[in-house]
This record gives structure tokens, C-alpha cells and sequence, in this order.
């Protein structure tokens, strides 16, 4: 009876296989039907994000002085590595449908607060709750295309892992365009971050419409039976790029924090223009993306170190120079590296990590990384106010990035790939 039943198991996982190879071979641009549904949630939760986030900083500091813009961003950062660690293990531990759907209630309390009590100190618990709700969001326009990738055996994952985001920077390109119009006829931030809350509602709705379950009821039983969190198992590759990585995304984000109010304080372009521009980025980033994204596929730590080099360039360029049309210039070119990090980066990132333990690995690293923003935000401020420019600020973390940009090099020669991994050559 025993050989019977594991011939009839055997029978049955093959007519699945067959099932899931029908399923996969069935591709729009690079996505799966699964991750085209997900893409969708995505997008529609990006609406609820980029309506108001593009002009925040300068929201923050007219309500506040520079530290407490750094305060506000550093409990968001707090609330946010919080989210980061829980989203993966939730995830692993219950499916990925459910951790989605979740993830959407404290980002749509969140905002609703913020449009109705958007004033010191209310504002730092808003946002925190706003940023620990997003934080889910983050990790499943992850771990989801981590199990499709997993189905596939790694092939094209850096494609996968950008194209899933190809909604949100369609949202995230036109949403900054409908807040600076909004703002430009007379209404005030609280309006958009009502708007993005609705927005936010709907987002909830679709995620339980739309949304596919990915991790087979297997796997969350063996995400159960094993331990919760276990760092000696995610593998020398996931430290090597940690500890390559974690410089870079310091001085990244730092200057980042403050790239709204150096375009209007220093560069004194108007609040209307830079949500332009910022639109400009994502659009160019969508027409990029599936080209770039299949460049990066082909060495995905080579794509990741030009990535780096790249972006620490263009910190610098935001130090020295000025004008409506080199703004828009940079923002388009500044698609160009960042199509290259996202699927690269996430791709090194599960390199080694069982199916089962996928979710915790992108819930861990991007809380390794994210925790330097707590530092970051204040650090900006720090300097900032000590120094009167954000023109300074931009300069000494185009030189930290610059140094940090050699350890994530040295990092990234110490990983080592299958060679289906390495290159799809």
C-alpha cells in the first residue's frame, strides 16, 4: 500500500508541475498571471503613497524646524524596520494573501488621521503607523515574485522582480503630477492625504479580490515547524551583501531624506515643478524598465555595482548643480541605475534562502538596510542645521557614498553564484 500511495503522490506532483510549467509559460512582459494581479494591488496602493509623499519634506518643515522633520522621518524609519521583520515572518508563517491584505489597514488609519489632525506632534504617530503598514506592502511586491521565481528555478528573476513593479511607477509618475495641480489651484496637503486614504480603502478591497496565494500549504508548515528566525541560515551571500551594502544605503539615504528641499530651498525651484519632475523619474523608469531590467539578469552583481557608482554620482551632480531643465535631466538618467539595483539586489538577495524562508530574508535585509535610516535622518538634519546647506549635506554624502561604493565592490566579489544565477548569457 505504501509503494501505491508514493506512486500515486508521484503522479499527482507531476500532473502539478506540468499545471505550474502552463501556467509560467503564460507571460505578459516578463509576468505570470499571479504577478500581474499582485502588480495591480501594487499600483493602486502606490496611489495612496505618491499623491503626497513627493512633497512631504517640505510639508514637515512648514509645520516644524529641521529636527523635527529628522524626528518624523526617524520614528517612520523605527515603525517601518518593525514592519520589515514582521512582514516576512507573517508571511512565511501564514501566506502571502493574508499578510497583504493586512498590510493595507494601518496604512489607510494612518492616513486618515494625517488628513485630519496633520500637526506636531500628531504627525509623527501618523506617519509611523503609515510607514509600518507600507512596510508589508514592500515585502510581499517581494516575497510573492521570490515564490513565481522559486516555481521557475531563478530564471529571469531580476526582470520579474522589477516588471512587478511596473503599475506602481505608472501610479507613481502621474500621482505627483494630480497632488502639485491639486496644490497649485488651492488645496492644502491634508486634501491629498484624504484622497490617498480612499485610495488606500480601495487597495484593501483589491488585494482580497485579486491577490493569489503563492506559498504552497507545504512550505508554511515547514516555515512552522522550523525556527522562527534564524540568521545563521540565510547563507554567506546574504551577509556579504549586508555588509557590502549597508555603507552605500547610508549616505543613499541621507541625502535621499532631503532630496525635496534641496530642490526648492538651495536649487529654488517651486513645489509644483519638483512633483513634475519627480513624475519624470518614475515615467522614464517604466520605459526603461524591461530593457534595463534584462540587463541586469544577465550579471546581476556587475548590474548592481554600476548601479551603486551610478547613484553616487548623481548625488554629487545634485550638489553642484541647479535648474529646471538639469533637474529634469537627472531624474530621467536617474532611472537608468535604479532599474539596475531593484532586480539585481533582490535577486542576490534570495540567492541561498530556502522557499520557506524567503519572505524572513527580504523581511531582514531590507530591515538591516532600512535601519540606517535611523541614523540617516538625523544625521541629514544634524548637518544640515549645523552647516545652513543642504548643498553641504548632498556633498558630504556624495563623498561617504563614493567610499562606501568600494566596500559594496569588495562585498559583491565575495558572493558567489551558480552560473545560471551569475549570467543568463
Amino acid at each position: 500500500m505504501t509503494r501505491i500511495s508514493d506512486i500515486e503522490e508521484s503522479i499527482g506532483n507531476l500532473n502539478l508541475e506540468d499545471s505550474r510549467t502552463r501556467t509560467i509559460s503564460k507571460k505578459f512582459l516578463g509576468l505570470n498571471e499571479k504577478l500581474w494581479r499582485l502588480a495591480i494591488v501594487v499600483g493602486i496602493a502606490q496611489f495612496a503613497m505618491s499623491l503626497w509623499t513627493w512633497e512631504f519634506g517640505i510639508f514637515l518643515y512648514s509645520i516644524g524646524e529641521p529636527w523635527t522633520v529628522g524626528i518624523t522621518y526617524s520614528v517612520g524609519t523605527i515603525a517601518m524596520l518593525i514592519g520589515y521583520m514582521l512582514a516576512g515572518l507573517i508571511a512565511d508563517l501564514i501566506g502571502r494573501r493574508k499578510t497583504m491584505a493586512f498590510a493595507l489597514l494601518p496604512l489607510i488609519i494612518g492616513l486618515l488621521t494625517l488628513s485630519y489632525f496633520a500637526a506636531w506632534p500628531f504627525v509623527i504617530f501618523e506617519y509611523a503607523l503609515i510607514q509600518f503598514g507600507w512596510s508589508f506592502v514592500l515585502i510581499m511586491s517581494r516575497a510573492i515574485p521570490a515564490d513565481e521565481i522559486q516555481k521557475e528555478g531563478g530564471k529571469d528573476s531580476a526582470r520579474q522582480f522589477t516588471m512587478v513593479l511596473l503599475p506602481a511607477l505608472v501610479v507613481d509618475g502621474i500621482s505627483p503630477i494630480i497632488g502639485a495641480f491639486l496644490l497649485e489651484v488651492g488645496y492644502v496637503p491634508s486634501t491629498l492625504h484624504a484622497i490617498a486614504a480612499l485610495g488606500a480603502i480601495i487597495a484593501f478591497f483589491a488585494a482580497l479580490v485579486l491577490v493569489k496565494e503563492t506559498l504552497a500549504e507545504g512550505t508554511i508548515k515547514k516555515a512552522r515547524s522550523g525556527p522562527l528566525i534564524s540568521f545563521r541560515n540565510l547563507g554567506k551571500n546574504f551577509w556579504y551583501l549586508v555588509v557590502g551594502m549597508a555603507g552605500f544605503y547610508l549616505f543613499f539615504n541621507t541625502a535621499l531624506n532631503y532630496w525635496s528641499l534641496i530642490v526648492t530651498e538651495e536649487w529654488g525651484i517651486s513645489e509644483t515643478i519638483f512633483g513634475y519632475s519627480w513624475s519624470a523619474f518614475s515615467l522614464a523608469s517604466v520605459i526603461m524598465m524591461y530593457t534595463i531590467s534584462g540587463l541586469a539578469d544577465r550579471n546581476v552583481k556587475r548590474a548592481l555595482l554600476i548601479a551603486v557608482f551610478a547613484n553616487t554620482a548623481l548625488i554629487f551632480a545634485f550638489a553642484f548643480l541647479s535648474g529646471i531643465p538639469t533637474l529634469l535631466v537627472l531624474n530621467i538618467v536617474w532611472a537608468l541605475p535604479v532599474m539596475l539595483w531593484i532586480g539585481a539586489e533582490r535577486s542576490l538577495v534570495v540567492s541561498e534562502i530556502n522557499e520557506e524562508a524567503k519572505g524572513r530574508a527580504l523581511g531582514t535585509y531590507q530591515f538591516l538596510m532600512s535601519s540606517t535610516n535611523v541614523v540617516a535622518a538625523s544625521l541629514g538634519a544634524f548637518i544640515w542645521d549645523v552647516s545652513g546647506s543642504l548643498r553641504f549635506l548632498w556633498l558630504i554624502c556624495g563623498f561617504g557614498s563614493l567610499g562606501s561604493s568600494f566596500v559594496a565592490a569588495a562585498g559583491l566579489h565575495k558572493i558567489k553564484l551558480e552560473p545560471e544565477e551569475q549570467s543568463n548569457d
